[in-house]
């Protein structure tokens, strides 16, 4: 079965990106390195399987997926010639669709697999051909209600392409987060049961198929929906899905917090590095604090956890000096994310602390356990 990786966060793929350029610009060319796809061979296998290695970041345009409602992907042909270029900016993205390399997603297929049979088809290349021909035709004969009439047939057409090119990159982008926390939660599905890992495949099985079912609904859709809704269907789909996956993992972290944690993270000190003003200790103190401007975990919250909604919780254990100064920061407990775990440590080494108070009440060193929460509520039902 494919060993997949996560994809890039919220990047609507190569085609959405060149397919949202080229509405403004028909001209406009991507530069991107094109790999060549190699010649099929069997077909890919179509069960989810656990993801492993290193986080993939694939060299593509990013557009923003979390607003939609900013693309526009209707046309209205005005003249032959913003016909041809129409035509020919959606010939050459299908083009290095179908002869470049992208991310495998859950069924095992990249975005040619999806693309080929539903968009710029040879059917209906043929009836643009056609459509083509009798405008030019009404053009020299001077036919202006004729033409008109021919556009508009055209402008219909190539919307309906441009609606599907869009569905079907965002159905690639909305599995993202699927396999992105497939990733996450491969550290300790490993040393799982073999019922802990069924339970996680047959999520991510059905999750791929409701996806899949979505994808189907939209593109037989009669009259083409509004991109904000089609975004909206696909990442309500997956909601509850992540919601698993983050409650799935605090379980098996949990449950096999006895053995020594596959997430190893490097504690952080202060080496040579100066420190800030003295804080003068709260009177009767016994250990040290946050200070009151201690920072918010969101600013320290990693754009690819974040983005996917990737959720968790690190304990840490932090050393404090008399002045108030951290001397070191450590994981006393694992949010079972190494990127969690990392940005939980900066946040620490950022932060401000008040010190115990000794004798007199006068600054002492002391050490303190702390909790760092990373959550973004509602992350996928917000794409409206």
């Amino acid at each position: 079965m494919p060993m997949l990786k996560p994809l890039r966060v919220h990047s609507i793929t190569l085609a959405t990106a060149a397919l949202i350029l080229a509405v403004s610009a028909p001209s406009f060319v991507i530069a991107q390195a094109k790999t060549q796809k190699p010649a099929p061979s069997a077909a890919p296998a179509a069960a989810p399987a656990p993801a492993s290695g290193a986080p993939a970041t694939p060299a593509v345009p990013t557009v923003d997926a979390s607003h939609p409602q900013q693309y526009d992907l209707r046309v209205n042909l005005k003249s032959l010639e913003e016909w041809d270029s129409t035509v020919d900016a959606l010939t050459n993205l299908s083009y290095q669709v179908n002869n470049s390399q992208t991310p495998q997603d859950l069924g095992g297929h990249d975005l040619s697999y999806y693309w080929e049979p539903n968009v710029l088809t040879a059917a209906t290349k043929e009836k643009l051909d056609g459509l083509r021909d009798t405008a030019q035709k009404q053009s020299v004969a001077k036919d202006t209600a004729g033409l008109q009439k021919t556009l508009e047939t055209a402008s219909t057409i190539l919307t309906g392409e441009r609606v599907k090119a869009f569905a079907v990159s965002v159905f690639m982008n909305a599995q993202a987060p699927v396999i992105y926390h497939q990733y996450q939660l491969g550290p300790w599905l490993a040393r799982a049961t073999d019922h802990d890992r069924q339970g996680v495949n047959d999520r991510v099985a059905a999750t791929y198929a409701q996806l899949a079912r979505t994808l189907d609904d939209v593109l037989k859709q009669h009259e083409p929906e509004n991109p904000a809704t089609t975004v909206a269907r696909f990442f309500k789909v997956i909601a509850d899905p992540v919601t698993f996956f983050n409650t799935e993992r605090e379980r098996l972290v949990k449950a096999q917090e006895s053995l020594p944690s596959p997430v190893v993270v490097q504690a952080r000190t202060r080496g040579d590095k100066a420190c800030p003003a003295p804080v003068a200790p709260a009177k009767g103190a016994t250990k040290p604090t946050l200070a009151a401007d201690f920072p918010s975990s969101d600013a320290f919250y990693p754009p690819a956890a974040k983005g996917n909604g990737v959720e968790g919780a690190v304990t840490l254990r932090v050393s404090i000096s008399g002045s108030g100064c951290i001397q070191k920061a450590e994981v006393a407990g694992t949010s079972g994310v190494a990127e969690l775990d990392d940005a939980a440590l900066n946040l620490a080494m950022a932060g401000t602390y008040v010190p115990a108070a000794g004798a007199g009440d006068k600054g002492t060193a002391g050490t303190m356990l702390f909790r760092v929460k990373f959550q973004e509520p509602e992350v996928f039902a917000a794409k409206q």
